[in-house]
């Protein structure tokens, strides 16, 4: 399996096949998302204390990643078939979503990383009622 061949739904029926071997096959929702939460906080742990280059350098760091990357993709594909949502559609109805929020013209490689936080956070404000790193400027 890699990334370039593996589709989701043939992910969807390993872990479909492996759960119902073992008759894991009626969790709560609530439960799997739960899971995947506290996957991700051990996939955070590989992080704690190195710095990127760190990881990026360490291959038994990344190893351990991408376990933890296995793992929190487990609870996601159990979470997305319990909840009978397709995840690939889910995803791109998502990127479509970002693509209006984010637009290419506020985040132009071109830009300076300032002023694309300052376009991040002003985005964040609006749609969150605030943000404590968004600062008005005149051009707002």
């Amino acid at each position: 399996m890699d990334d370039q061949t593996t589709t989701i739904a043939e992910i969807k029926a390993l872990i479909k096949a492996f759960r119902a071997k073992r008759g894991w096959t009626n969790e709560d929702p609530k439960d799997l998302a739960l899971s995947m939460i506290l996957e991700a906080s051990e996939l955070l742990e590989h992080f704690q204390w190195l710095s990127g280059d760190e990881v990026l350098a360490n291959q038994k760091i990344k190893d351990a990643i991408g376990e933890e990357m296995s793992d929190v993709l487990w609870w996601l594909v159990n979470l997305g078939a319990r909840l009978d949502i397709d995840v690939a559609h889910a995803f791109e109805k998502k990127m479509e979503k970002n693509a209006k929020k984010y637009p290419e013209e506020m985040f132009s490689p071109e830009m300076s990383q300032e002023e694309k936080d300052r376009a991040y956070y002003k985005i964040k404000a609006a749609t969150r009622g605030g943000h404590p790193l968004h600062e008005e400027d005149a051009q707002s």
